[in-house]
């Protein structure tokens, strides 16, 4: 286990926490609603999968290469 966690947006410098709050408060289920309001995964992109883990699981702080795990088990 990583002793780092992915737990941010790093080119918005926003962590994941604030992320989902504002999802929340604004209705939003997708990234692209985010990206539409240019509030996250707008630049480099390496949160997107992230953001999407986050939407779906609600949790906040991921382990480095979390999302390509999960898939690879499917």
């Amino acid at each position: 286990m990583s002793r780092y966690l992915v737990s941010k947006c790093i080119c918005h410098d926003r962590d994941f926490e604030e992320i989902k709050e504002y999802a929340e408060q604004q209705g939003f289920t997708s990234v692209e609603e985010l990206q539409s309001e240019k509030y996250c995964s707008c630049s480099c992109g390496l949160c997107i999968p992230y953001v999407e883990m986050m939407l779906k699981t609600g949790e906040t702080e991921f382990e480095p290469g979390a999302f390509y795990k999960n898939t690879e088990s499917k």
